[in-house]
């Protein structure tokens, strides 16, 4: 694998680790944070923070010859990089994930996005998040019109416990699992939501969300036949410690697509 290789369409389209970014016809294109961002194919991305681009992901990929399962997913896809996304942004994309597909998550948090700016960009109208404010002004009413369900309910719940003071970016100075706890107290995050959250949005790289791709996957490539997904997340730390979300991605990846099975 390559140090540094980017590639949009797997990391920003296809690997669910976001749902919000556009396909344009020059490039990619989303509201983060309020800003508009660009990236082509093929060009170092402005924002190198997001992409996590000082990371060696082939690095990690030779720490565990053990597993050459592992490796042979990781060479498989290159230019997948774990975004360190906004954490606000995160929490309500998760939040919107639970019990949901990935094509219907998106389509969720492009309706959620409706109540956040609007960009130009690359020609075309991009939506952003709304803030924690614009979110709980909405209410749950106009959420569940959205489609949203019974998410509504948890996402007006917790943002207004951010916009009353709940301080997400204090998540990325806490340790693991200080974080893990803290969010866990928020309306619908459960282990696996708290996981991708702390993961995707504040840099926790321990952190190990286990869904059922991810459950199947340690059962049948890592030997955790027969442990609860909470001993799965703790046995996976043990083996891969900070590595643990990292290596996440590519199982998961490698999982949903059916490249584990090749």
């Amino acid at each position: 694998m390559e140090k540094q290789k980017l590639d949009p369409q797997l990391t920003l389209m296809d690997s669910a680790q976001c749902f919000h970014w556009r396909k344009t016809a020059h490039g990619y294109a989303a509201i983060v944070a309020g800003k508009p961002m660009f990236v082509r194919e093929g060009e170092v991305p402005e924002d190198g923070a997001y992409f996590d681009w000082d990371r060696d992901y082939g690095a990690i990929a030779r720490r565990y010859a053990q597993f050459p399962a592992l490796q042979r997913w990781m060479d498989a896809l290159p230019g997948l990089r774990v975004l360190r996304q906004p954490v606000w942004e995160a929490l309500v994309a998760f939040i919107l994930s639970s019990n949901n597909n990935a094509v219907r998550i998106r389509q969720l948090v492009w309706k959620v996005c409706a109540l956040g700016p609007q960009r130009e960009i690359d020609g075309e109208p991009m939506r952003g998040f709304p803030t924690p404010e614009a979110l709980a002004r909405a209410g749950a009413e106009t959420l569940r019109q959205m489609g949203c369900g019974y998410r509504a309910e948890f996402l007006e719940h917790t943002a207004r416990r951010v916009a009353d003071g709940f301080e997400l970016d204090a998540l990325r100075r806490m340790e693991y699992e200080q974080a893990r706890e803290k969010l866990l107290t928020l309306h619908g995050v459960g282990p696996k939501v708290a996981d991708c959250v702390l993961l995707f949005g504040c840099a926790h790289t321990r952190a190990f969300p286990v869904d059922v791709w991810m459950a199947r996957a340690m059962e049948r490539h890592f030997d955790m036949a027969g442990l609860s997904r909470e001993q799965m997340r703790e046995k996976a730390q043990q083996i891969f410690g900070e590595d643990a979300g990292l290596v996440q991605q590519y199982i998961f990846h490698a999982m949903r697509t059916g490249l584990a099975e090749e």
